[in-house]
């Protein structure tokens, strides 16, 4: 389905589309908690994504630990990080 025919099947016109951008842009467009965010939505919530290229071999081993543990891959990477930084900032402080 191209853009047009979701318009058509949803009812949307460029003027309302044009109405709706407006009140948001202007920061008056009715949210629960009453802000407006730009950017991605995950600096809206405190967390920003990244991408990191690893040698294959590390990225099995740490799938082969996620899956042993039933998390996701993520949560690996996460932990490490974690531990990385918590080790660097203590041998910075000394």
């Amino acid at each position: 389905m191209n853009v047009d025919e979701l318009a058509a099947k949803y009812g949307l016109t460029n003027e309302w589309i044009e109405e709706s951008a407006a009140a948001y842009e202007r920061g008056d467009y009715p949210h629960e908690d009453g802000q407006v965010y730009s950017g991605s939505h995950l600096d809206a919530v405190g967390k920003k994504r990244v991408t990191v290229v690893y040698p294959c071999e590390k990225v099995q081993r740490a799938n082969r630990i996620a899956k042993s543990r039933g998390v996701k891959p993520s949560e690996i990477y996460r932990d490490a990080l974690a531990e990385y930084l918590d080790k660097y900032e203590t041998v910075a402080s000394r």
